[in-house]
């Protein structure tokens, strides 16, 4: 009997990422699979379905009474690790090694319109103002801090080297196998790191341990015209500190695809603080061709590990919220 399979179309699901994965599942005879939005799940759903494909609120797990493995849409776990209200016996899988490429890009497109200054001129051309910006930085004989040394940091690393970077890399564990860092450091070390460097680029999941970790205390210790982006999880960041700093001229520039809270409210002062770019939390998704080609090939492999009773790739340990290595 085939295994049945939801996918939560909820999410961020182009169509033309649903046209990819509904050709995948064409192929898979040992599934039964079925799209549907959160709001238009039955009671049968609930009661039967084994495989689960979503980003979905974590206040209908309990719900899923036979569900044996989730695939998650994103790299990040939020809500579904340690605390979440699972049946037993659950195997939590991500998307890891889905967004390298296109978070990487982000950051480095953040990276230049900062360094370059063009929020200034992009503010000056609204205004008519013909008038030259100033000094610039240069990703060139700069040093960089990749702060979470995963797919996305790892490219994002491997980007700024080429272009002649300094790269120094803070990660959770240090293997000492990372061909695109200069230098390797574990997290204990970032304290000594943050003023050393000309800019911070951040892209660690959201955990207890990085709940607010960039604080006031932490830009305290960065120059006073580093650049700061995040493109982790929006908790990671005080955004009244991150606020504050810029206003006060106590850090030169930062860029957030991610905030806390989340949307952004109207009215909130992060929308008009001085050389902070904000995007909303657009640097992932499925929106390029290399992103829905890596996540089907991960699928792939695991709805064909699943059936054989092989390890899942990008297993998640519940307790860290990282992938297992």
């Amino acid at each position: 009997m085939p295994i049945k399979t939801l996918i939560l179309t909820n999410t961020w699901l182009t169509q033309s990422f649903k046209a990819k994965l509904e050709n995948l599942f064409a192929h898979q005879t040992d599934y039964e699979v079925q799209f549907k939005s959160e709001a238009d799940l039955t009671a049968d759903d609930f009661a039967e379905t084994e495989v689960l494909i979503a980003i979905p609120s974590p206040q209908l797990l309990p719900k899923f009474k036979k569900l044996k493995w989730l695939q998650l849409f994103s790299a990040g776990t939020n809500g579904y690790t340690e605390g979440a209200a699972f049946p037993a016996g659950v195997a939590l899988t991500n998307a890891s090694g889905t967004y390298g490429v296109t978070i990487s890009e982000h950051l480095l497109t953040m990276a230049l319109v900062l360094m370059r200054r063009f929020n200034v001129y992009a503010s000056q051309q609204e205004q008519e103002i013909w008038q030259n910006a100033g000094d610039l930085q240069s990703i060139y004989g700069s040093t960089i801090l990749v702060h979470g040394l995963g797919d996305i940091g790892g490219h994002f690393a491997q980007k700024v080297q080429a272009l002649g970077a300094h790269v120094i890399a803070v990660k959770r564990t240090v293997y000492g196998d990372d061909q695109f860092a200069d230098e390797v450091y574990p997290e204990s070390e970032l304290d000594k790191i943050l003023p050393k460097v000309d800019l911070i680029a951040t892209s660690v999941p959201g955990t207890k341990e990085t709940y607010k970790l960039f604080d006031a205390a932490k830009f305290a210790l960065m120059k006073p015209n580093a650049i700061f982006l995040n493109v982790g999880r929006g908790t990671n960041v005080d955004l009244e500190a991150l606020c504050d700093a810029l206003d006060n001229g106590k850090l030169g520039a930062a860029g957030l695809d991610v905030t806390d809270p989340e949307p952004l409210p109207k009215g909130h002062r992060a929308w008009h603080t001085p050389n902070l770019l904000i995007t909303p939390h657009a640097s992932g998704g499925y929106t390029i061709p290399e992103s829905r080609h890596r996540f089907i090939e991960i699928l792939r492999t695991n709805l064909q590990n699943y059936i054989e009773g092989k390890p899942l790739r990008n297993l998640v340990d519940m307790q860290t919220g990282y992938k297992k290595k």
